[in-house]
């Protein structure tokens, strides 16, 4: 997965994240999901989709919890 190419440099993306066979669906700034994407390839330690085309509204969903330890380099 080419995470740059996914991602507009700005704005919000709906990402989906299972951990034990269990979907959370979060909203998360561009760059906190490529940074954890970035995280996610040294060691895989759930299943994450990044949903690009969704019925449900980005702003109705939670925040990814710690978002902002995923904003930095």
């Amino acid at each position: 997965m080419n995470a740059e190419r996914l991602f507009t440099p700005e704005g919000d993306v709906h990402l989906r994240i299972w951990l034990a066979g269990v979907p959370f669906d979060y909203t998360a700034t561009a760059e906190a999901a490529r940074n954890l994407i970035h995280d996610w390839r040294r060691k895989h330690w759930c299943t994450i989709e990044l949903i690009r085309d969704t019925i449900e509204d980005c702003r109705l969903l939670r925040r990814l919890p710690c978002e902002r330890l995923f904003l930095g380099p």
